[in-house]
């Protein structure tokens, strides 16, 4: 075969490829960008998601007191972020408390949660609307879309144009190290490729300080996703006032306490925690020193507990903690007692000092209660009755069992 036609091959050869690579691409970019959309689209609505049960307990306290500032709160929190347009919480036709993040929003086309009272999670008490501002929503799912598209074409022309090169310059050798390198980097990780002297002016180093760029980026963008995981896991599992555990993290260690009570012969307490007076406060003061009052009840109550005890916020004014590793039920007699003592020291306030009680209920397990579902619903009966008593006192739900 002749010089010549040995280069008209290779040029119908290059050109072949180049043209099959061209048609692949448009092909394969097109897919892309359809199923990048759908993803994209389909992240928006589990963001959405996510923000919901971050205030899921919030918008079910407000819907519950019918708390406009507790509502206002949570909206406004919602609207920050650019995809929502709208959001409302209602209660009935007693309490509809809305928001936009600007002009008329038809409610009627937005998503619906339900909310449940904070009592008793199986008691629908309201719902949550949020309306997806629709124009950014798509606007964002199709830059996504397209940034994903052309991050792949861009692959593609990238593996065409390493391809020819490497056939032109016969590069097999430093880019089978370079590969064996690429395969011994995990993710996230500390290591970086590292090139000969000879390649670092040519397209080997070059590839080799991209690939070295992107390990960085990815290593960035997993530390921020970790961080974020982290202040969502921390929004959605603690009470955004006290910085005390919600009642679902609080169910979730009572199990989790009377599982191992009961491996090891040992009681577990759950004391059911209402603040004398507290209306009062608000009422006189106002809902910001309310809120001071809150805070310092909180850190109160984790001083009177154990680091492998839980103090929780459960509603309003009420709260919860639960003690383990008892002996019997005279221990959980002096934590209630050191609580009330405890919570009924004055609390400065800005100009003024408040004082506050505490009423308290007390479900023991294993011994009256065998089933640690029924412990808070008995333990809140008995709080009652200890309010109905005079207050500032403590009962177990066992009336066998004094205070």
């Amino acid at each position: 075969m002749s010089v010549p036609v040995a280069k008209r091959l290779a040029v119908r050869l290059v050109g072949v490829v180049g043209v099959t690579l061209l048609l692949f691409s448009a092909v394969v970019g097109l897919l892309s960008y359809r199923h990048a959309y759908q993803q994209q689209m389909w992240i928006l609505a589990q963001v959405q998601d996510q923000m919901v049960r971050t205030v899921q307990v919030q918008a079910e306290i407000a819907a519950f007191a019918s708390n406009a500032k507790i509502a206002h709160e949570v909206l406004e929190g919602l609207l920050v972020n650019p995809m929502i347009l709208g959001a409302r919480i209602e209660s009935g036709a007693s309490f509809v408390y809305d928001t936009s993040a600007r002009g008329s929003v038809n409610f009627a086309q937005g998503r619906s949660f339900p909310l449940y009272s904070p009592v008793d999670h199986r008691e629908s008490i309201g719902r949550l609307i949020l309306v997806q501002n629709a124009a950014v929503a798509q606007r964002a799912a199709e830059q996504s879309a397209l940034l994903q598209t052309a991050f792949m074409l861009a692959q593609v022309l990238a593996a065409a144009v390493i391809l020819l090169l490497v056939l032109r310059r016969m590069v097999f050798g430093p880019i089978a190290r370079l590969a064996g390198a690429m395969n011994a980097i995990t993710p996230g990780g500390e290591n970086r490729l590292s090139t000969d002297s000879r390649h670092l002016d040519d397209e080997i180093g070059l590839l080799t300080r991209s690939v070295n760029t992107i390990l960085d980026a990815a290593q960035s963008a997993i530390e921020e996703v970790k961080e974020q995981r982290n202040a969502l896991e921390m929004l959605a599992t603690h009470d955004h006032l006290t910085g005390l555990p919600t009642m679902r993290l609080a169910d979730d260690r009572l199990q989790v306490a009377c599982s191992n009570a009961r491996r090891l012969q040992t009681q577990v307490a759950l004391l059911f925690i209402d603040l004398d007076g507290f209306k009062g406060v608000n009422d006189q003061y106002g809902h910001a020193a309310g809120d001071l009052v809150l805070v310092e009840t909180g850190a109160r109550l984790k001083q009177c507990v154990r680091e492998q005890d839980t103090a929780a916020r459960v509603g309003g004014d009420e709260f919860i903690v639960i003690v383990v590793n008892l002996p019997d039920a005279v221990a959980a007699g002096n934590v209630a007692r050191n609580i009330i003592e405890t919570l009924s020291r004055p609390i400065a306030i800005p100009g003024a000092e408040v004082q506050v009680s505490a009423s308290i209920g007390i479900a023991m397990y294993p011994d009256p209660i065998d089933d640690p579902k029924d412990m808070r619903r008995l333990a809140d009966h008995a709080m009652y009755r200890v309010k109905r008593a005079g207050k500032g006192r403590f009962a177990f739900v066992n009336p066998v069992q004094r205070d």
